[in-house]
């Protein structure tokens, strides 16, 4: 049987990493993914005097509680969302000098609002470009210890605060507004607040409880990405086949494993153990595939008309079921997409705008979309018109940055075969490797 191994977890290595800054001495963390974000998030603590120390997929973390030192910084983060969230919390903490947060141009449109309220609302001296970064955070004398924070934007905006929470002076308790979106990631933030010997109070997802308490440095392992998960399984929906992935089990705290369920629609089936999952599919077709490969149906989705499915709770990997939606014959209606155009680019916009480029009827809104039937007449007209049975002429599918999105369109060229992914090394924000494993997987 063929093997793979996931990238490990940015989200997780990044959130370890502020974790492990606020410990009272040393702290080790291994299998740490090396991408852009993280190396952001590593420059961004070295250059504030914390000392990290990095070798291939381990690094050595210094405590930073005295080690401010009497020089305004102004940090570069690159892309890194994580990182500015993150991160903006965090320097509160100082009490010496200035710390301005900065990153490219994309970073700096997407809104902060509800982080920068809710800090406001503890008092803390905050400049900004009014709801986006770039911000300023200057020394306060932190004071309320309740805040009341919007639910529906961003559940990282919930998890940069409970981070530091511990290491305050008082208790905090954040109270939440509205519903709060993307439950699975606060649970993973208190999963690994657990790990450090902290303990949070989670009334219901309605409030939320932080008593003072002391960070203890850890000897810990990070977990792989549940997110590139979605790209391994499209790929073996699409094609058929069995793979082991080695370094994924089921018991993570990380929803996106979630994804193996909803894959169940396209013959996907799946077994795990506590050291492993080993995914299977027959292979789908669809009028699409049957054109490409003189292939027929192997299997009957007519009972799956009109199809819909919530991905409120893992939004990560909605973008990969998007694609395997054009391969079934009736409309797939993706719903609570929400944050989705506050990523790394508009992508409910982005995804329909390309899919429309290969012929797929696309509809939707700002909290969903609807990805029809792919337009076979247009599809045969087109391709005569192009020559590209003959690899000329391909199509050009803008990634707009986003790495997400080149992943997708990756995997999916593996099927069409002409289509030509603009920026494709975007995808080293969280998975350097992709395109390698990508080839791996065609040798299946």
């Amino acid at each position: 049987m063929k093997t793979i191994r996931l990238p490990w977890s940015k989200s997780i290595t990044n959130r370890d990493f502020v974790l492990a800054a606020l410990t009272s001495w040393q702290t080790v963390l291994e299998w740490i993914l090396i991408s852009d974000d993280t190396k952001h998030m590593m420059n961004a603590l070295n250059d504030i005097w914390i000392k990290v120390e990095q070798s291939w997929i381990k690094a050595i973390i210094d405590w930073w509680v005295e080690k401010f030192k009497g020089e305004d910084k102004e940090l570069y983060i690159g892309q890194s969302w994580t990182c500015m969230r993150f991160l903006t919390a965090m320097i509160i903490l100082n009490k010496v000098w200035s710390i301005t947060l900065t990153g490219e141009e994309r970073l700096l449109q997407r809104p902060m609002w509800d982080l920068f309220d809710s800090l406001k609302q503890i008092w803390v001296n905050l400049e900004t470009n009014w709801n986006f970064p770039p911000v300023k955070v200057t020394p306060s004398e932190l004071k309320t210890n309740k805040v009341k924070m919007n639910g529906t934007s961003s559940s990282q905006f919930f998890t940069a605060l409970l981070q530091i929470a511990p290491v305050l002076e008082n208790w905090l308790e954040i109270e939440v507004i509205w519903e709060l979106v993307s439950k699975p990631y606060i649970d993973l933030t208190i999963n690994e607040l657990r790990k450090f010997w902290c303990i949070v109070e989670n009334d219901n997802y309605k409030y939320f409880k932080v008593l003072p308490q002391r960070y203890k440095p850890v000897n810990l392992l990070v977990e792989w990405d549940a997110s590139a998960l979605s790209y391994i399984v499209c790929f073996i929906a699409l094609h058929g086949g069995e793979i082991k992935i080695e370094n994924i089990w089921s018991n993570s705290k990380q929803w996106d494993y979630r994804f193996l369920d909803e894959m169940k629609i396209f013959w996907v089936e799946y077994e795990s153990d506590w050291e492993s999952t080993i995914v299977r599919g027959v292979g789908i077709t669809s009028p699409l595939i049957s054109l490409l490969q003189g292939k027929g149906n192997r299997v009957d989705l007519s009972r799956y008309r009109d199809y819909s499915v919530d991905f409120e709770s893992m939004p990560d990997v909605s973008m990969s079921f998007m694609i395997m939606s054009i391969f079934l014959p009736w409309k797939t209606h993706i719903t609570w997409l929400q944050t989705l155009n506050l990523k790394e680019c508009l992508r409910i916009d982005a995804m329909r705008d390309e899919l429309r480029k290969i012929w797929v009827e696309v509809d939707g809104d700002e909290k969903s979309i609807i990805i029809g039937e792919l337009d076979i007449s247009k599809y045969r007209h087109s391709c005569e018109g192009r020559n590209l049975w003959n690899g000329q002429n391909p199509i050009q599918i803008e990634t707009y940055n986003d790495h997400r999105i080149a992943m997708c369109f990756g995997v999916l060229n593996t099927i069409i075969g002409w289509l030509n992914i603009l920026n494709p090394w975007c995808v080293a924000k969280t998975y350097p490797n992709f395109w390698e494993d990508l080839e791996k997987l065609k040798r299946i």
